[in-house]
């Protein structure tokens, strides 16, 4: 039996099924990790006028609404692609050419989705 002896995990070709899959698991780790902080800094903006103040000028950082931004999308792709999980969980988009599509379909709203967040965030 000639079992792999080295698997490069980054040679292996996905199909987009497969990477929405894996995309839907990271999503849901940054929304965990990224979750703490993000109701820290609710909870401090809404405790008083200055606060909201410090919080705002802190808006103004880019690297803060960027992380911000990606986390909001982070939100919008769990979503969108944990409502493909049930419709799938449900029997239905099981083919192959229905995986593909509605994982298409999931990387295109949610890349509509950033372009308008973006628009109307920055």
């Amino acid at each position: 039996m000639n079992s792999p002896r080295y698997l490069n995990l980054f040679k292996i070709a996905l199909p987009l099924p497969g990477v929405s899959s894996i995309l839907h698991r990271i999503t849901a780790i940054a929304i965990f990790v990224l979750s703490l902080p993000m109701m820290g800094i609710l909870v401090f903006s809404l405790s008083s006028e200055t606060n909201y103040q410090i919080i705002n000028s802190l808006f103004e950082n880019f690297l803060f609404k960027s992380l911000f931004s990606l986390f909001v999308t982070a939100i919008f792709y769990h979503f969108i692609s944990g409502l493909r999980h049930l419709v799938m969980d449900f029997g239905y988009w099981e083919t192959l050419r229905a995986g593909r599509m509605s994982a298409l379909a999931t990387f295109i709203s949610t890349g509509l989705f950033f372009f308008s967040f973006l628009y109307l965030a920055w």
